[in-house]
């Protein structure tokens, strides 16, 4: 070997070079010795490389020794390309710069980024165009395949939409760009006291003809905008709305419902005798004759011994009183002249006074939401026991015709079946006892419907379970399969394709509850979140499958089938231990 001593007049790339030889030599047996094992090791060819999206999609299969670079806008490497360090350093600048180009890349996928160096805008790829990110679209006319919430701003018309999801809504401003303003508009002027008074100015085409304040003020001759307020015909703001003096016939146009004069005279000051009229005065008729109504002096409005009569004096014809409810006249009650009876009454806050209140009456129709009972009791200690509706099937001993109860039952206690108690009692259906009093020894009825929408006591878990027959003792959290001896036993292998459920402690809803108690009958939830018996460590939503004893396990998804996985762990879990594990079961 040549000392380094006979190179010192070489530069240092020489020097390498000649130390590099050097090693080469004397390295050759052991380096044709490698190549040789190397050769062995690779007795088999590579396999090729499956290239997959983030959700799961094959984008490419890549040959061994081989680059693709027109699946994506990445070059794509192979397995054993001997120049894969220039293709993996650009693939990795091109991310750092996001494709920056003038132009979009062309094997662009969905998610993908890129700079628009002609624009300096960050887009991202829909799966169906580029679209700028944090910043609205700009066009002269809406763009296509806009989402919900997309931005897009009018070039033409210098306006901002953002689209409702069906269409492009505009935002602002309400006029086209050389139009002039046509809106209303706050501003802050000076009075001339050096107060500043917050006022809304109704414009047109950019002419203020209006003006709103809340209070009554002289503005300033000598602040900009007071001074431009004044120019525009407000020499002095009135409390309300005040049009300008300076546009031509500025007037409220329309009927008003009230004025404070009428040629200067006060309105009130007026009664007029050509039409109907209303006077803020005592309008008398000072005798008991009344007022007569009608044409042919139908109806009369007169005093009786003290007592005001209204009468319908044409033979056998009705009193109707009528209300205008929302533009329409409605009737609310009638009076008829057959028979003196009211009809089509309507009542708010009514309330009767009496022991009964009796209505003879086929049908009964309440317009309110809400019917109150018991409105006279203040506190827990008045409450009758017994508060509800009560349906007359008729007086016989029939047991069909014992009269039925649908009552708030106050004396009903906790039995202990419920989560949170009935101490405060419930509601219960009843037949009737008998005797004076119905309720004394009334008895539970069935209430039958086709669907029942109600909270169960259970609802708080959240798994479908069944009860079914054991061969052996099985605990919360024990994986089952179906068979034994019985209808179900305790899973004793590893990736059972037959593994069918776990036991359950709360179901959310039990099937074939009375079958037996949890000693014979297991509730084995069939679907939905429990705990399992898992043993050794998982990630969550890792999937789990059969193990021994009853046990779960996290598997290797290569060994994973529809058939063995029972389900996916929820959370991570870290100890070897065996412990119950919340885990989702029935998911694949």
């Amino acid at each position: 070997m040549v000392s380094l001593g006979s190179y010192q007049a070489l530069s240092v790339d020489s020097l390498v070079y000649v130390i590099s030889a050097q090693l080469a030599i004397f390295l050759s047996p052991i380096y044709l010795a490698g190549i040789r094992n190397l050769k062995l090791k690779h007795k088999y060819p590579y396999m090729a490389y499956k290239i997959n999206n983030t959700f799961g999609t094959l984008l490419v299969t890549l040959a061994d020794g081989t680059i693709d670079t027109a699946t994506t806008d990445l070059t794509l490497i192979g397995k054993g390309y001997a120049g894969f360090g220039e293709s993996l350093n650009e693939n990795l600048v091109k991310l750092l710069e996001n494709f920056n180009n003038t132009s979009a890349p062309s094997n662009k996928i969905q998610g993908q980024l890129w700079f628009d160096k002609t624009n300096l805008q960050l887009n991202v790829y829909t799966g169906a165009k580029f679209k700028p990110v944090g910043s609205p679209t700009t066009s002269t006319s809406a763009p296509a395949n806009a989402v919900l919430g997309d931005l897009w701003f009018d070039t033409t018309n210098e306006q901002l939409y953002v689209y409702s999801g069906s269409s492009f809504t505009l935002i602002g401003p309400t006029t086209v760009t050389g139009s002039g303003v046509t809106q209303f508009t706050t501003d802050t002027v000076q009075d001339n006291t050096g107060v500043n008074r917050s006022i809304l100015k109704m414009v047109t085409n950019d002419a203020v003809v209006g003006v709103v304040s809340n209070i009554a003020f002289t503005p300033s001759s000598t602040a900009t905008n007071a001074a431009a307020l004044i120019a525009a015909g407000f020499s002095s703001v009135a409390q309300g709305v005040q049009l300008s003096s300076t546009v031509s016939s500025a007037k409220f146009r329309g009927t008003a419902t009230d004025s404070d004069a009428l040629g200067g005279v006060a309105a009130a000051n007026y009664l007029r005798a050509n039409a109907n009229d209303t006077t803020t005065g005592t309008l008398g008729v000072i005798n008991d004759s009344g007022v007569t109504i009608g044409a042919g002096s139908d109806v009369t409005m007169a005093m009786d011994s003290d007592d005001f009569v209204i009468t319908n004096t044409t033979l056998n014809k009705d009193i109707v009183f009528k209300v205008n409810d929302g533009g329409v006249s409605t009737e609310a009650l009638r009076i008829q002249g057959t028979t003196g009876r009211i009809e089509n009454l309507t009542v708010g806050n009514l309330t009767v006074d009496g022991t009964n209140t009796i209505m003879n009456t086929t049908t009964l129709s309440v317009e309110d939401n809400i019917i109150e009972l018991n409105r006279n009791v203040s506190n827990n200690a008045g409450m009758p026991s017994f508060s509800g509706l009560k349906v007359n099937r008729g007086e016989t001993s029939s047991a069909t015709e014992q009269d039925l109860y649908w009552v708030w039952d106050e004396t009903f206690a906790d039995d202990g079946t419920t989560i949170f108690g009935n101490a405060g009692g419930a509601w219960t259906a009843f037949k009737s006892g008998g005797g004076d009093d119905e309720l004394s020894a009334a008895t539970l009825v069935d209430i039958r419907a086709n669907i029942v929408h109600a909270t169960s006591t259970a609802a708080q878990y959240a798994d479908l379970a069944e009860r079914y027959a054991t061969d052996v003792p099985v605990e919360v959290g024990d994986v089952v399969v179906l068979g034994g001896s019985e209808e179900i036993t305790k899973c004793i292998q590893e990736f059972d394709d037959a593994v069918f459920g776990v036991v359950s402690d709360s179901p959310a809803y039990l099937m074939n509850a009375n079958a037996g108690n949890n000693d014979t009958h297991p509730m084995i939830a069939l679907k939905g979140r429990v705990f399992v018996k898992v043993r050794g460590t998982g990630k969550a939503g890792d999937r789990i499958v059969s193990a021994f004893n009853g046990e779960a396990k996290v598997a290797d998804i290569t060994k994973c089938t529809a058939f063995n996985v029972l389900g996916r762990i929820i959370n991570d879990k870290y100890n070897e231990e065996t412990q119950l594990t919340e885990c989702v079961i029935g998911v694949k």
